[in-house]
């Protein structure tokens, strides 16, 4: 998942019940954790089961909690090795950068990834296992997901329908109104159709 895209959380985030609801809202088990510096300078993952104990009227932030510190891997490594590491390693998530050594040091030294680093996002498990056998893998809320969207799609193509029918509907009646207007005699002919 490209650093764009990732739902992440600043390391000095308040833990309000707002915040905390927000994090749960998103569905994830595991969100990673970045220094208020900026988005690329990652600090490890929050496991979001912690919130569970978390009583909001303390004010603490995220980076209080225990975070987990992924692997760093290169964007080169290859998938058999990558999938070993995740496996053998019983993480599910890793951190892609350009130079992974220097940021598993920063990590190992309680540091954020610096830039040099070069983060460019994080690999699941999931993500390996799908480039893998070459199709998408649906959990849970993928399902749920595609099921309303296909409700929504479903809906709208009824509305559609609906609409069309009742416009071809109007035309017949049109047509047929007109076309009985035309076949009626003048009031001013006789019955053979004679103007007088």
């Amino acid at each position: 998942t490209p650093i764009r895209q990732i739902y992440a959380l600043p390391g000095d985030l308040e833990l309000s019940k707002q915040n905390i609801a927000e994090i749960y809202g998103q569905g994830y088990s595991r969100v990673p954790v970045y220094d208020p510096k900026g988005k690329d300078c990652m600090m490890g993952i929050l496991m979001t089961r912690q919130l569970i104990m978390i009583d909001w009227d303390d004010e603490r932030t995220v980076s209080s909690l225990p975070i987990y510190i992924p692997p760093c891997v290169s964007p080169r490594m290859n998938l058999i090795r990558l999938l070993h590491l995740l496996r053998k390693g019983g993480s599910l998530i890793a951190f892609v950068c350009a130079g992974p050594h220097i940021a598993e040091r920063a990590l190992d030294e309680g540091r954020a990834i610096p830039p040099e680093a070069g983060f460019m996002g994080l690999v699941t498990l999931q993500d390996v296992l799908e480039s893998v056998i070459q199709e998408r893998i649906y959990d849970e809320e993928d399902i749920s997901e595609r099921n309303l969207a296909s409700a929504v799609l479903t809906n709208w193509a009824a509305t559609v329908l609906q609409r069309f029918a009742k416009r071809q509907k109007l035309r017949r009646v049109n047509s047929i109104g007109s076309s009985t207007y035309q076949n009626q005699p003048s009031p001013y002919s006789d019955n053979d159709g004679v103007v007088t």
